[in-house]
């Protein structure tokens, strides 16, 4: 549940943080009589924001400010220390991959809750854990 949550109020920034200065981009570019940078500065934005976003805060700060909120934190399994940059933009996108495929979400399901960690697939992949700040 607290997972749960925590990916709501990340997908509420998510939203705000690309949708917003796309719709101001819009406005400018309609009074502007501009029609061909539309598409291509939304691409860049979206890709930016998912490119960064996760993997960054995670890396940095150890979780989205979901998780931080909500008092978890993601860990390297094996010592507890921070993912670097790259394991979290792994993580990041094939959690990405296993939401957007039915046969690895119902995978996921299975072994995170199987697991006494419970570690999902995208956490197995590059050996991080989710756990609660201050454990």
């Amino acid at each position: 549940m607290r997972r749960g949550v925590a990916v709501f109020i990340d997908l509420v920034i998510a939203v705000a943080v690309v949708l917003g200065p796309l719709i101001a981009l819009d406005r400018i570019l309609v009074a502007a009589s501009v029609d061909d940078v539309w598409l291509p500065s939304a691409a860049v934005w979206s890709l930016a924001f998912l490119l960064l976003y996760s993997p960054l805060s995670v890396s940095r700060w150890g979780g989205t400010v979901g998780k931080r909120l909500l008092g978890m934190e993601v860990v390297r399994d094996a010592d507890g220390g921070r993912l670097s940059y790259g394991a979290a933009l792994v993580r990041h996108l094939s959690n990405l991959v296993v939401h957007t495929v039915p046969v690895f979400m119902i995978a996921h399901v299975t072994v995170t809750s199987l697991s006494p960690k419970k570690q999902g697939l995208h956490d197995r992949l590059v050996g991080s854990r989710v756990v609660m700040r201050g454990r």
